[in-house]
């Protein structure tokens, strides 16, 4: 993702993946508008298994971030460099992530590190986020300048991302 010179992300176009039309998107939680380039959990209680297996996707995403930011300071807060730095920061540390979590798996992953659901789908909030939230900016400001009003098309765009996580393609064990 590049800035331009006024300081705009230009993000990718939608690319079309296995018959889906999906856009680059940004990932946020229920503080967030819908917006089509926010991916946001569907609301509530009574999910239909898509929209489970959709929130669960998108959380596995979120929770990627989350151990990014839990175990390395630099993620809570905007990264101040060149792109090529911040893409060569971010390649190392998911490739120390990875390391650390084929051979550390039980002490830098432990059971209740990353948000999960229980028997009835209530999101339980992961330990990487008290972690995280000692050290975060609030949202809390972000909130007040968006308005939680969606479009046709940012619906549509979460009804794509649905079906694909729920496909053979997009689906995840």
């Amino acid at each position: 993702m590049l800035l331009s010179e006024n300081g705009v992300f230009q993000i990718p176009t939608s690319s079309l993946i296995n018959g889906y039309m999906l856009p680059h998107e940004f990932t946020g939680d229920d503080i967030f508008p819908l917006k089509s380039w926010l991916i946001k959990p569907f609301p509530g209680k009574g999910l239909t298994e898509k929209q489970a297996v959709y929130n669960y996707s998108r959380r596995t995403i979120e929770n990627t971030f989350g151990i990014l930011a839990a175990r390395w300071r630099i993620f809570r807060r905007p990264i101040r460099a060149e792109v090529t730095t911040v893409d060569h920061i971010v390649q190392a540390t998911i490739c120390l992530y990875n390391y650390l979590a084929l051979t550390h798996n039980t002490r830098y992953i432990p059971h209740g590190f990353v948000d999960s659901e229980d028997k009835s789908r209530n999101l339980v909030s992961g330990e990487c986020r008290q972690i995280i939230h000692s050290d975060e900016i609030s949202l809390q400001e972000l909130r007040r300048i968006c308005s939680n009003t969606y479009s046709f098309t940012a619906k549509s765009v979460r009804e794509n991302f649905c079906e694909y996580f729920n496909s053979k393609e997009g689906s995840q064990p």
